[in-house]
């Protein structure tokens, strides 16, 4: 293996092992014997513990670099929230392409994380909070300005929150081989309701998302991003 190839193996070999033991139940001996390296290789490639760790933490930062650069170039807008939402959305339900392996894993670390050390979640959101929570305050108040959005009583950091959690919940439920609850319609319906739910909850009109929530031009949208 060259080196970058020798680096991707430590970080693959890592995430199952965070994954299952934690943070803390998971040795720098085990990651090196997991990889096929010593513990000096391993070293020559991460300073410590902390810092392959970091590394894998990077997913939400790698996401945003490959999916939503783009929509910071659009004006602030009911058109370009709702392009954030449905974005938002699909990246958490459906397998993420060319990221398939780092979104598996990402998926069980934060869960486990969060009903035990909660270190790795708090990490991802602050990740998420810097790289999308500002940006969609701004939408949400040039949408209020223009009537596209009716104001509700939802503090603004709030409104990007719910829809992830909300999403992040429904996709807990799709994780094992067989979904542990049964929604109505396929995972692409509920994927569009999760859409309507979230605008509507933000307080976009019927008008609004008539005019910007239509299906075939967001997945195209998205499809042109990778």
């Amino acid at each position: 293996m060259n080196g970058v190839e020798r680096r991707q193996s430590i970080i693959s070999a890592a995430r199952p092992l965070f994954a299952k033991h934690g943070f803390r139940g998971t040795s720098v001996k085990a990651i090196a014997k997991a990889a096929g390296v010593s513990e000096g290789l391993l070293y020559k490639y991460f300073s410590s513990k902390d810092s392959l760790y970091t590394e894998i933490l990077g997913y939400a930062i790698d996401l945003y670099d490959t999916f939503f650069t783009e929509l910071e170039k659009l004006e602030a807008g009911a058109e370009t929230l709702v392009k954030y939402v449905h974005l938002s959305v699909r990246l958490i339900l459906f397998e993420v392409p060319g990221f398939k392996e780092a979104q598996h894993w990402h998926e069980r670390l934060m869960f486990r994380s969060l009903i035990g050390d909660i270190r790795y979640a708090k990490a991802h959101f602050k990740n998420v909070q810097e790289h999308l929570a500002v940006r969609i305050p701004e939408c949400v108040e040039a949408a209020v300005r223009a009537g596209n959005i009716v104001q509700v009583e939802i503090a603004p950091d709030n409104h990007y929150w719910f829809l992830h959690h909300l999403a992040m919940a429904l996709n807990l439920c799709f994780l094992s081989k067989e979904p542990a609850f049964i929604y109505g319609g396929s995972k692409e319906d509920l994927a569009r309701q999760v859409l309507l739910f979230s605008l509507r909850g933000i307080g976009m009109t019927p008008e609004a998302i008539d005019r910007f929530c239509r299906q075939e031009e967001l997945e195209a949208f998205f499809h042109r991003l990778h």
